[in-house]
């Protein structure tokens, strides 16, 4: 045991800690995608290629493309879990960098297929990561009720106390994604992405959660939703389609 806790040791002993400085960054107009490409390291083929995109503020947009088109990719390039190999993300005129990446995140909330669920209260899954002391029940209110979530959570025993249970066993899988977006509001994203959010639901449950996403689309917050089908996007202000690492049409 003790042989191993070297070997550990030994991996770690060079690191030093991000001594990057932290800018400010703000979303006032746009994001501008530019000339961006990238390919995996293991790998000499781009899984996008020379990509060009503006999204304002305040826009709607959708994504589509097969599976391996390249619009998940393109979706962690904008949550900055990766960096372009070419080309630059620029937020209003600030380009997307290491430096920068804490700012934005402040700015963006994402909405995956599987949202996590702790066993907990609704409370408690929505202002993720907060004391019970420390919710802001007026703004949990707001919240759950632009993502659709409130006259629901009025029907539970404990209202919004309710314990959900493990990974959210006692909602819907359309709940789920209701408290996702719930979380995401109240964490003061301006900027939502989702990726695949609806493909996992039956088709009543997907246009509940459709209308709920259309509803948001109020001209301040923007939407960025990837998804297969086109019936997922029907309230997007624009669709682009990805077809091999390239836009196909916009």
């Amino acid at each position: 045991m003790s042989e191993y806790t070297f070997d550990v040791i030994s991996q770690v002993k060079d690191f030093k800690p991000d001594t990057i400085k932290k800018e400010p960054i703000s979303f006032n107009k746009e994001i501008k995608i530019e000339n961006i490409s990238f390919c995996f390291a293991d790998t000499s083929v781009n899984t996008l290629s020379n990509v060009n995109i503006t999204i304002s503020k305040g826009e709607s947009l959708g994504i589509m493309g097969p599976s391996g088109s390249g619009k998940t990719t393109l979706m962690n390039l904008l949550l900055g879990f990766w960096q372009p190999n070419e080309g630059e993300i620029y937020i209003d005129n600030t380009v997307l960098s290491t430096a920068t990446l804490d700012a934005w995140r402040k700015h963006i909330g994402y909405v995956q297929q599987d949202v996590y669920i702790v066993d907990a209260s609704v409370a408690e899954n929505v202002a993720f990561g907060m004391n019970k002391d420390e919710i802001d029940f007026e703004k949990l209110e707001k919240v759950l009720r632009q993502a659709s979530l409130w006259d629901f959570v009025q029907t539970l025993p404990d209202n919004i106390d309710t314990n959900i249970g493990e990974r959210g066993a006692k909602l819907s899988g359309g709940q789920r994604q209701r408290v996702g977006i719930a979380r995401a509001l109240y964490s003061g994203a301006d900027v939502l992405f989702f990726d695949e959010a609806t493909s996992a639901l039956d088709t009543q449950t997907e246009t509940e959660i459709t209308e709920a996403i259309r509803s948001l689309s109020d001209g301040n917050l923007t939407i960025v939703i990837i998804a297969h089908r086109h019936t997922t996007l029907t309230y997007c202000t624009r669709i682009i389609e990805i077809e091999k690492g390239k836009i196909k049409k916009v």
